[in-house]
């Protein structure tokens, strides 16, 4: 392959994950509004964003078969067109019901998405692929770091949410088209047949117990990454009683150091060693939500280095499993990413739950408990020197 085609693959695999971080943030930042106008309570808002969890959770099962039965590419055309559909649908929403089918239309396409461009750079950069995946995930920050700025912008500009989800067609429709027309080399047999799914072989792999530290680590990551982000500023301005406007500054700052150590993450990890990296970062995330969470005055500002901590934990994490030899390389990428979805949906409701019965200090220490549930993980995947300096 090129180096120009190359370029043009991974140019579409950054915009696409552009477009993952800004959509997946966008519910964050319209969710008052929605609330205000639809006159829903909380509880109904909280089976909304399950349901958008549940198309992801169920896109990396779905995303992973196509990709090895219709190649790579066919896993982000159908993000895209799952993303119109989804967008498209739930700014016209009038319905609880309309809400939570075209939300779950939404996380169907965000998690083909994620499952796509991961599962594309990695087939396309090989030994590189660390640096190129932390690269991938530095555009999602990007996304994470525009969407406030941008729709909160036209919100108080008074237009309305649902405008805001429509401007976002603008975005997702030339990405989706790029998609299209994007090349992507399908990968055949020698004798041109495509393979077959073999179920054994994928079974084995997934039940070693290396894959299943592995399936550990994205389940605990994705619970304390989710969990800290869905409660970072209630937690701020309940518990350590920020103003609205500096606790706002602060969620930012924490998007911004996760994009941050991504991309200092490119240059280093495959050099410095994935394991050793993986236990290094985990390390920096439990000592900024410990300081964060217990910390009094300026200390809580601790709190914002965790979006630094947890920058690498997922790229690299991927690119472990990426590595694994099999057959049906996409299979085992979507499971590995399906526990990552469980994570997601698991990790905000229990925090939640704890609040209410033991407070929100108490809920924001459970992050403390995923983070210690990697490091365990991570020390029992493989314990010979080799594995430390290479994986």
């Amino acid at each position: 392959m090129g180096k120009k085609q190359k370029a043009v693959i991974t140019a579409g695999c950054f915009g696409g994950y552009f477009l993952f971080g800004f959509i997946d943030n966008m519910k964050g930042t319209t969710l008052p509004a929605i609330l205000e106008d639809m006159g829903f309570d909380h509880s109904t808002a909280g089976m909304i964003i399950c349901s958008e969890y549940t198309g992801f959770f169920l896109a990396t099962f779905l995303a992973g078969l196509l990709a090895d039965l219709f190649g790579k590419k066919a896993t982000l055309v159908l993000a895209g067109f799952c993303l119109i559909l989804g967008v498209a649908g739930y700014a016209s929403s009038f319905h609880l019901f309309l809400f939570v089918g075209f939300i779950f239309l939404i996380g169907l396409g965000l998690g083909a998405l994620e499952l796509g461009g991961s599962n594309v750079l990695s087939g396309l950069w090989g030994g590189r692929s660390g640096r190129y995946l932390n690269l991938l995930n530095a555009c999602y920050g990007l996304g994470a770091i525009v969407t406030p700025v941008v729709a909160g912008h036209w919100l108080g500009l008074g237009i309305s949410w649902r405008a805001v989800y429509r401007y976002s067609l603008f975005l997702i429709l030339p990405i989706t088209l790029y998609f299209i027309i994007m090349k992507v080399p399908r990968e055949e047999k020698k004798d041109g047949r495509r393979e077959r799914v073999d179920g054994k072989e994928l079974l084995a792999i997934i039940l070693h117990k290396k894959v299943l530290f592995m399936y550990v680590v994205i389940f605990a990551y994705v619970a304390a990454e989710i969990g800290t982000a869905t409660w970072f500023v209630e937690f701020l301005q309940k518990e350590k009683q920020m103003p609205a406007s500096v606790s706002s500054v602060c969620f930012s700052i924490y998007f911004v150091g996760m994009t941050v150590g991504r991309l200092l993450g490119s240059l280093f990890v495959d050099r410095v060693g994935h394991r050793r990296s993986l236990l290094i970062f985990t390390g920096i995330s439990s000592l900024s939500l410990a300081v964060g969470i217990f910390g009094s005055g300026y200390v809580s500002f601790a709190l914002i280095f965790t979006g630094f901590g947890f920058s690498i934990i997922f790229p690299t994490s991927t690119t472990v499993v990426s590595g694994i030899p099999s057959k049906n390389s996409g299979i085992l990428l979507g499971s590995f990413f399906a526990f990552g979805g469980l994570g997601g949906m698991v990790g905000p409701y229990l925090i939640g739950v704890v609040n209410d019965f033991l407070g929100l200090k108490a809920g924001m220490a459970v992050n403390l408990v995923f983070c210690g549930m990697i490091a365990v993980a991570l020390w029992m995947r493989v314990r010979d020197k080799k594995d430390m300096e290479v994986s």
